[in-house]
């Protein structure tokens, strides 16, 4: 439980940082907000597919700048991949053609920005796995102290969104620095074995995050069908509801550390069960304060009073996320990647099925909002169901031949 109050204050005090960072891009006008809300998407996906190398060392946990490394080149290629086809990408939203332009920029600049952001969070991640919690707050602070300096300084003297953007691009790069010197960073050379760990446990983790990422962008390609009111609405809500998920993040982070590894998927399970009793009470009471102060803090040129009754159904998703978030992290522990992307192709396939039926309707909003948790508890449902089946299937073999 302690490692669990660490990680969750540090969870916290970052998203508080992210939601600051963007009421500075949301501040601006009614455009950032949409270019931003679309930004999230193609992120996500590109950084699905960028830390490849991060996924295996959860399961791995050796030779962590060999992955470190494998994350970096991937993300250097995913950012021309960007700069080449950024005409491409802007048009899979409908947009006004000034949000185009802004947006076309920031996606050039992604040949900078995916390589630098990827080794960012993945040392962080290799640092927070390794339990020196102390040297990840450190990395943390100096991350949000320099960002958010740098976007007021850049919504001071430009109110310019490609400045806000270049602010974080420098922060990334403050932090990475200061941990490669802590922890006296040396790339390692990628081995035939380390490509083999890829294979076997990355890729699967990757293929679920970025179906599942690919179906989210759709979520967001129906949701700009919604009309520029309707749509910056849903972006403020999904936002908050994305910055939310840092408290469940922060209790995943803290099963990856509790779980033991190379233990039954019993005794994991135990584990994991004792730590999902007594989080949950916690999880969620912060999951509704919170909402209501990032809401506040992100909310830019959208009216607060707009994103009601909208708002209530987007945040209940943490009923959803808490059981995906636990079995999820079993099917790591237990390098079951496959079963994830089973069960996220699905859980949000189902999420787009239903948008669209519902996409013309009065209450589409609410229907975008509750999708949120009828997807993740589907995942969830479905990662627990397959992990026992396997695990009974197991215990019938080993009858069988004694």
């Amino acid at each position: 439980m302690k490692e669990f109050i660490s990680i969750l204050i540090s969870f916290i005090f970052m998203s508080i940082a992210d939601s600051i960072d963007s009421a500075f891009n949301n501040y601006i006008n009614v455009d950032a907000v949409i270019v931003c809300g679309s930004l999230i998407l193609i992120n996500f996906i590109f950084k699905s597919i960028g830390e490849i190398g991060i996924y295996t060392h959860r399961t791995v946990r050796k030779k962590s700048s060999s992955y470190l490394l494998i994350s970096g080149i991937i993300g250097l290629i995913l950012g021309i991949i960007s700069f080449l086809a950024s005409d491409l990408i802007v048009n899979l939203f409908k947009l006004t053609i000034d949000q185009k332009k802004l947006m076309e920029v920031i996606l050039k600049l992604y040949v900078i920005y995916l390589p630098i952001s990827i080794l960012h969070i993945g040392l962080l991640e290799i640092v927070r796995l390794k339990n020196d919690l102390k040297l990840y707050r450190k990395g943390l602070i100096i991350t949000y102290i320099s960002l958010i300096s740098l976007d007021a300084l850049a919504f001071i003297f430009t109110k310019n969104l490609v400045a806000l953007f270049i602010a974080t691009i420098l922060s990334d790069i403050i932090c990475f620095v200061f941990l490669s010197y802590k922890m006296k960073l040396k790339f390692q050379k990628i081995s035939k074995d380390d490509i083999h760990n890829v294979k076997i446990y990355g890729i699967p983790y990757s293929l679920e995050r970025v179906s599942s990422r690919i179906f989210l962008l759709m979520y967001g390609v129906l949701a700009s069908h919604l009309g520029t009111e309707k749509y910056a609405i849903h972006t403020i809500c999904y936002s908050v509801c994305l910055t939310l998920e840092i408290i469940t993040n922060a209790y995943q982070a803290t099963l990856l550390i509790k779980i033991p590894e190379n233990k039954t998927y019993k005794k994991q399970y135990v584990n994991c069960m004792n730590m999902k009793n007594k989080c949950f009470p916690l999880v969620v009471s912060l999951n509704f304060i919170f909402s209501f102060i990032y809401l506040f803090i992100s909310h830019g040129s959208v009216p607060i009073s707009e994103c009601f009754p909208y708002f209530l159904f987007y945040i209940i998703t943490v009923f959803g996320l808490y059981q995906y978030e636990t079995y999820k992290t079993l099917c790591i522990t237990q390098g079951k990647s496959f079963i994830l992307l089973i069960g996220s192709s699905i859980g949000v396939g189902i999420r787009l099925l239903i948008c669209l039926l519902f996409l013309n309707t009065s209450f589409a909003l609410f229907i975008f909002g509750l999708t949120n948790f009828i997807d993740f508890y589907i995942r969830g449902f479905i990662y627990k169901t397959i992990l026992s089946k396997l695990y009974n299937d197991n215990n019938k073999r080993k009858y069988l031949n004694v």
